[in-house]
């Protein structure tokens, strides 16, 4: 009784291990089959990423395409209208339309007509085209559609030219009197080359560009272009219409039965981008991945291990990628997002200084920002930082563009760089909320600034070298500064370093650089040539009198000089000198070439002399 008791009991609980196997099993079948169902959904995702990306990328490289001859005919139209305002002639404004298009074609190559344009009244062609007399350029659509656009810039519909058997397209606008329009044909090759690139990849059937009007301007397959896809209800009219509804983003239909993946972006607010791809053909990685989760039971034990693994190593990328965006946010002292149409601000970062000015009440910034920009910026930059944080003009200065800077010193003598940058723009352009950031920059300028004076620098004597100081006379002559320049070097400088050795020479050459800074005044010029020759601009040196006092205050200075170590040597140098006070001397080259022909006078004389330049 006792054995079959002690059997039962064995019996028990083995048939409980097995229930607590099995249900453990099922329990790791589950999740085996959750996590590969997960993985599944992931390649789904991933898939669709990257041709969300792709079909952005393409519109991107069309946008570029397109940015060069919408910049062209946008810069021609202002010079266009500053020559309209001066009252040039047609035959003047011809003229610049015939040079922008030789600039142009250069930048767009062959892909482009030139530039041409309605201009008072007359028809303008800068690239030569024989204009028919029965020519009327305001019935043209290049025209007609500038005019409806009221001077913004338009893409017109594109059109067949006859001549190449090519699509072209007209970028025009108009100017501000109303009736003059500038325009520019450009070719579509490039255009259909990029459809025709992206569609190589296998999961894709087809890709398109169409205009508003549901022509297509562009299509992997040529001979659809210049088809009007909703103007002949189509096969494909459902899915354009459908695209033009979404706008942007990813959607799914059906074609001929079979469902597609549709990839679609606005390009400047006119044309759609269209990429279908066959659903099935997108997604069979990822449904190979799913139906080896029956495989992966088999090894349930060491593929559990390794989703452990890899959940961790995905979970150590997350915290490294939260870890680098939190220091991209280091990287501003300030940030905060400002809601323009609530007049609201909301603080992502605190300044420590700023916190303590505001008293913590960051909503002061949007009313009395001037206030506070007076307390801590240094007086030199206050009114441009003023007028820069002006928020009642974001709008206008970010129009077309995703942030403005302006750098400035606050009042402990510190850069910083002040950023406004769009965090919400609406489909119509209107700005809804910005970024509002601060960032030091005072190591960056501090290192810039000590970079600079390296380059400008003479290593051996520490004033400025050739390049620091020909950069700084140029400066003053462009300033309409006058005063006298001098070229000198030091006579029989040779012999020091044949007798002497170059050392001796160096402590020659460092003692000459002192004598002139100690001459000259902090506010002139003084710099190395190279060698044993030096320059100096001495500002406000008018004429021969004052010169020589300032020569023979440097004679004097050299003659004190004493090397113990050359008992039978002596400095002495020669100068040539000549004055900028006229128009004809208003180039540093020249004035160097005259002040080297009277030094090479001064060669003649013996001891230390001065020639001044006489025509």
């Amino acid at each position: 009784m006792a054995t079959e008791t002690l059997k039962n009991k064995m019996k028990k609980i083995a048939t409980k291990s097995l229930l607590v196997l099995v249900l453990l099993g099922c329990l790791t079948a589950m999740f085996a089959i959750l996590i590969f169902y997960r993985l599944y959904i992931v390649s789904k995702q991933s898939v669709i990423s990257t041709w969300s990306y792709n079909s952005e990328q393409l519109s991107h490289n069309v946008d570029h395409y397109l940015n060069t001859p919408k910049d062209a005919v946008i810069f021609t139209s202002q010079g266009v209208e500053e020559m309209m305002a001066t009252g040039q002639s047609n035959e003047e404004i011809l003229k610049y339309l015939v040079a922008e298009t030789k600039v142009y074609s250069s930048l767009i190559e062959s892909n482009n007509t030139g530039i041409y344009g309605y201009c008072n009244g007359e028809y303008l062609d800068g690239s030569g085209w024989d204009v028919p007399k029965d020519y009327d350029a305001t019935t043209r659509p290049w025209y007609i559609s500038a005019v409806e656009a009221d001077g913004d810039i338009t893409f017109v519909k594109p059109y067949m030219n006859m001549q190449t058997q090519k699509y072209m397209m007209s970028v025009s606008k108009l100017l501000s009197d109303k009736k003059s329009v500038i325009s520019m044909d450009i070719f579509l090759d490039s255009i259909q080359d990029i459809e025709e690139d992206i569609s190589k990849a296998e999961q894709i059937d087809f890709s398109m560009l169409i205009d508003d009007s549901g022509v297509v301007v562009a299509h992997s397959i040529s001979e659809e272009v210049g088809k009007n896809y909703l103007k002949d209800e189509v096969e494909l009219t459902s899915l354009v219409r459908s695209a033009f509804s979404q706008k942007e983003g990813m959607f799914i239909t059906e074609i001929d039965g079979k469902k597609k993946l549709v990839f679609c972006d606005l390009i400047n607010n006119e044309w759609s981008s269209i990429i279908v791809l066959d659903q099935k053909a997108a997604f069979r990685n990822a449904k190979y991945i799913y139906m080896s989760s029956a495989l992966a039971l088999i090894i349930i034990f060491f593929a559990y291990f390794m989703i452990i693994t890899i959940y961790d190593h995905k979970q150590k990328e997350a915290g490294q990628l939260q870890r680098e965006i939190s220091a991209i946010g280091d990287i501003y002292t300030s940030l905060s997002l400002v809601d323009l149409d609530n007049h609201t601000i909301r603080k992502l970062r605190v300044s420590e200084v700023l916190d303590k000015s505001l008293g913590g009440k960051y909503e002061l910034l949007l009313d009395r920002n001037s206030e506070y920009i007076k307390k801590l910026v240094a007086e030199p930059f206050q009114n441009t930082l003023i007028d820069f944080a002006d928020l009642s003009t974001l709008e206008e200065r970010l129009k077309d563009i995703k942030t403005i800077t302006c750098e400035f010193v606050d009042v402990h003598n510190r850069w910083h760089r002040m950023q406004f940058v769009v965090a919400q723009r609406d489909e119509e352009g209107k700005l809804h909320q910005v970024l509002w950031a601060i960032e030091s920059i005072d190591e960056a300028k501090k290192r810039q600034e000590h970079y600079k004076k390296l380059a400008e620098t003479d290593a051996l004597t520490g004033i400025l070298n050739r390049s620091g100081g020909e950069t700084k006379i140029y400066e003053a002559l462009g300033k309409d500064k006058i005063g006298m320049v001098l070229l000198l070097d030091a006579d029989h400088f040779k012999f020091v370093n044949d007798t002497y050795g170059h050392d001796m020479g160096d402590q020659v050459i460092i003692a000459l650089a002192r004598c002139l800074t100690e001459t000259f005044r902090d506010s002139d010029v003084v710099f190395r040539l190279g060698g044993d020759e030096f320059a100096v601009f001495a500002e406000g040196v008018e004429d021969k009198e004052i010169g020589r006092l300032v020569v023979d205050r440097l004679f004097k200075n050299i003659d004190n000089l004493d090397f113990p170590e050359m008992p039978d040597w002596r400095l002495q140098v020669s100068i040539g000198a000549v004055f900028s006070n006229d128009s004809e001397n208003a180039y540093f080259s020249d004035l160097y070439q005259k002040a080297d022909k009277a030094m090479y006078e001064s060669k003649q004389h013996k001891g230390s002399y001065v020639t001044f330049y006489e025509e």
